[in-house]
């Protein structure tokens, strides 16, 4: 049972991942670009995609640390003494970054809501700096995943 539990853990992992950053490298790769004129339609992919985005931060937290937990490179909490822990930590620095840049862009400035104003260009210049910031930190999170593979 157990290794179907590793299965189901690392496949919804993969999906979620799927979800997060492939939707923000698709923004900053082609739907910005396509769409830099048309504050409306991007205010209306990031309305549609926020229900997306939360469930995938759910199921990341329950089968990342279900993934963690059961990692032999896992040494205990705060224990960074392998290489796997380093890279945990950086990994999991980025994550809590893009939370946060999540929360300040959509929360506090209201980016979204913006660009289908009157007057969107400003809105648009901080969601292109927002998503670009977001697909950055999703492509290192990846690489950090990768590295961590190396045993």
């Amino acid at each position: 049972m157990s290794q179907f539990l590793i299965s189901i853990s690392t496949w919804l992992h993969a999906i979620a991942t799927v979800i997060f950053i492939g939707h923000f490298v698709l923004l900053a790769g082609i739907y910005i670009p396509a769409l830099s004129k048309n504050g409306h339609a991007l205010s209306e992919i990031s309305k549609r995609s926020r229900s997306w985005m939360y469930a995938s931060l759910i199921v990341f937290a329950v089968t990342g640390t279900h993934l963690m937990l059961i990692d032999s490179g896992y040494l205990g909490f705060m224990d960074f003494g392998n290489f796997w822990g380093i890279v945990m930590l950086l990994k999991h620095i980025l994550v809590f970054a893009m939370i946060g840049m999540g929360f300040w862009y959509n929360a506090i400035l209201r980016v979204g809501p913006l660009m289908s104003s009157n007057n969107p260009e400003q809105a648009i210049t901080r969601f292109r700096n927002y998503v670009n910031m977001m697909a950055v930190c999703g492509v290192l999170i990846l690489l950090l995943t990768a590295l961590a593979q190396v045993e």
